[in-house]
């Protein structure tokens, strides 16, 4: 069971939601016949204030359980079998076949979501939230792999080798899985491995090119980060002014004031769906289905979302509800958003497989 992403319908993706504004948010109680609804999510992408109101005008109990993992997530559920404790969970759309194929998630029923139509157009019949025909999720916040820079000490550069400048050495960061892949679509390689499928002695040759580059390159990175908060804090103390990043964190500092401009470089990058997706044999799924609906009826829900995570709504209608320095953050050229592909599900064991042994390599070396 496959998700075919294009690189080219992520503009259309990352760059909608002028098209409309969503209706009033109104939430009718009549819409739900059970009392709980349990939640599984990272941190910012409910917002408290939505929450509270949900609760308020439905009588519906919101229990939040926080993750940092989607193998987390796909462990719990699967423990738990046909009982499972959770009736939403946030997964990404490239990790999306792994849930279904685990028989973990129900379709979705987009005819019970009156407001399904209030998300922009491009989102609702998305890749990532498809499979054989169905509909797996209501997708949430977009992101992407960006290079950050600190604009008070650096010059632009439209490429990925900024972060291997002698000019920034020991100045500069990222998550070392996430760089082995960028690395080898520096060098002009597949880093999410799709073309891969079925040779591994080809992929071998590609991962080991990049494995070299980073070892020689060593000496250039001031740290190897693991979270978003980690490359916030040395962009702020100015211990690093280059950094591979996610562009949720980083949008985040822009938004605040700090000096700091997210690109993404002429060789491309890679990006990601995140969505909520009702559980198989989920025990409150009335309720869950009124949370999604609520979440869709408002595109304040969606710029709260956007505010607290940094990611990109996939709300219509959000982009009129930020003001001028959160468009800034949340925002690149066209020209850059057609340089993102977005993460597939094909042949995510050999990837994964091969990054983890190239990781411990480079550590290593």
């Amino acid at each position: 069971m496959g998700i075919v992403t294009s690189r080219r319908t992520v503009l259309g993706l990352l760059a909608a939601g002028t098209a409309s504004v969503a209706a009033p948010w109104v939430v009718r109680p009549a819409m739900a016949q059970s009392k709980t609804v349990n939640i599984t999510t990272y941190d910012g992408f409910l917002p408290p204030e939505f929450v509270e109101k949900f609760q308020k005008d439905t009588g519906i109990a919101v229990n939040v359980r926080l993750t940092d993992d989607q193998g987390k997530q796909y462990n719990l559920l699967t423990a738990e079998g046909a009982a499972p404790s959770t009736d939403l969970v946030t997964v990404t759309g490239h990790r999306l076949s792994q849930f279904i194929a685990g028989n973990l998630l129900a379709p979705l029923d987009t005819a019970r979501l009156k407001n399904w139509g209030n998300l922009a157009a491009p989102y609702a019949g998305a890749p990532q939230i498809t499979a054989d025909g169905s509909v797996y999720g209501v997708p949430l916040l977009a992101g992407f792999e960006a290079m950050a820079r600190n604009t008070d000490y650096t010059k632009p550069s439209d490429s990925w080798g900024m972060m291997f400048d002698p000019e920034y050495k020991g100045l500069t960061t990222y998550i070392l899985s996430d760089m082995v892949t960028i690395v080898m679509k520096y060098l002009g390689d597949d880093g999410d491995f799709v073309t891969y499928d079925g040779k591994p002695d080809v992929a071998k040759v590609a991962i080991d090119k990049a494995q070299a580059f980073l070892i020689e390159h060593k000496n250039m990175v001031r740290k190897y980060y693991d979270a978003g908060s980690e490359v916030q804090q040395m962009l702020i103390n100015e211990d690093a002014y280059v950094a591979q990043c996610w562009s949720g964190p980083v949008a985040k500092l822009i938004m605040d004031g700090h000096p700091v401009e997210i690109s993404i470089p002429k060789e491309g990058t890679y990006g990601f769906i995140y969505s909520f997706n009702v559980v198989n044999n989920a025990p409150n799924a009335d309720a869950a289905y009124a949370l999604l609906d609520a979440i869709m009826a408002d595109p304040e829900v969606g710029a709260a979302m956007t505010r607290a995570s940094g990611f990109s709504s996939t709300m219509a209608g959000v982009d009129q509800v930020l003001n001028d320095r959160e468009r800034a953050a949340l925002t690149v050229p066209p020209e850059q958003l057609e340089r993102i592909q977005f993460f597939s599900a094909i042949n995510r064991d050999m990837k994964n497989s091969m990054i983890d042994a190239a990781v411990s390599a480079i550590k290593a070396a």
